[in-house]
């Protein structure tokens, strides 16, 4: 079983903590199983799907879950568990061999798997696309910040971040036992989120017995990547820059804690605990360009969006499309000028069949 973790300098320690992706070029299940390296017989089907997909397929060892049969272009959707990623990188290395100077398919690996994980990241680009890729630093014994310290940080507005918002989640029983505490930076909705949580806690509510129970502080910080973010984060990965290097950057960049020696808070040095926190790193931007939109890009904003909507309406009148011939014309004239422009480019010639409508 290999690992999914990269020990830093520091005595931190960085790991990949959840793969989502989904593809439209596998057609069926049992060819994504077969893609994972896992059998059928692995795999259970339950009652129910999710997420809008109707069937969903887990594996009976660890959190992995594969959902299908949801709209035409949905394509499959696989879900990977942190837990999960060791055994799956060795279950996905016997779909794959690599040749050596000794004739075999030995691979040299580290105790973070490099050269499975970039195989996998790149396989998984070349049949779809990721949709979340989490990375995550361990802070264990928590020789640099508590929860409680970021908090304080907070509080006195010792925090530069690229996020807006925060929320400060305590849990605890009605005998008044902590069991949870977490620091969300960012909106749940974004592509870009971090968490930043008491894992000791975390896994002392999962422990199955005391024998399990974890003696030592643990504060993981997590940063939740979703969609272009995901796959430009993992581009980094397949680039060859170090796991551990490119966690920090993207830290270092969203949030940095500071020492108040400047009027302006964006010019403030950094704590010099978070210094040695983050490494010798500088920021990693995960921009996402703009891309203009086109015509075709609107009509599956619309078929995705809208269309179900329009249906039901249309449905419900019995069938008539007057909701949509009633209100064309009055449509025609509120189009913006850029989808004005969008429409000249498809039919140069569109004004001139509705000039009565537009003056």
């Amino acid at each position: 079983m290999y690992g999914n973790s990269e020990n830093l300098d520091n005595s931190l320690t960085a790991s990949i903590d959840w793969i989502a992706f989904t593809s439209t070029l596998i057609p069926n299940v049992a060819e994504m199983i077969s893609f994972l390296g896992y059998s059928a017989d692995d795999f259970l089907m339950l009652s129910r799907g999710a997420n809008g997909y109707k069937r969903m397929h887990r594996l009976e060892s660890s959190p992995v879950t594969i959902l299908s049969d949801g709209n035409e272009d949905m394509g499959i959707h696989v879900v990977i568990g942190g837990s999960a990623i060791p055994d799956l990188l060795s279950h996905f290395k016997n779909t794959i061999t690599y040749d050596t100077p000794f004739g075999d398919d030995a691979v040299c690996l580290s105790d973070f798997d490099n050269s499975i994980m970039i195989e996998f990241l790149q396989q998984i680009k070349r049949i779809g696309w990721l949709t979340r890729f989490d990375l995550a630093v361990d802070d264990h014994g928590a020789r640099f910040f508590t929860v409680d310290d970021v908090r304080g940080f907070l509080d006195r507005r010792d925090v530069v971040s690229k996020f807006r918002t925060y929320r400060d989640v305590h849990e605890s029983t009605f005998a008044n036992e902590d069991t949870g505490h977490t620091i969300y930076f960012g909106s749940r909705q974004s592509e870009v989120m971090l968490r930043v949580y008491d894992k000791q806690l975390q896994q002392n509510q999962r422990a199955a017995s005391p024998e399990d129970m974890i003696a030592e502080p643990w504060v993981r910080w997590e940063i939740e990547l979703k969609n272009d973010r995901a796959n430009i984060a993992a581009d980094f990965l397949i680039q060859r820059k170090g796991l551990g290097e490119i966690i920090m950057e993207i830290l270092n960049n969203y949030v940095r804690l500071i020492v108040q020696d400047d009027s302006n808070r964006s010019r403030c040095s950094s704590h010099p605990l978070w210094e040695k926190f983050v490494g010798m790193v500088g920021k990693l931007r995960i921009y996402v360009e703009t891309v203009d939109k086109t015509i075709e890009e609107k009509k599956r904003w619309l078929i995705r969006q809208c269309l179900p909507t329009i249906a039901g309406v249309i449905i419900a009148d019995g069938g008539s499309f007057d909701i949509i011939t009633q209100h064309f014309d009055d449509a025609v004239s509120r189009m913006s000028s850029s989808l004005r422009h969008l429409v000249a480019e498809k039919n140069p010639d569109w004004s001139y069949d509705y000039d009565s409508v537009l003056t």
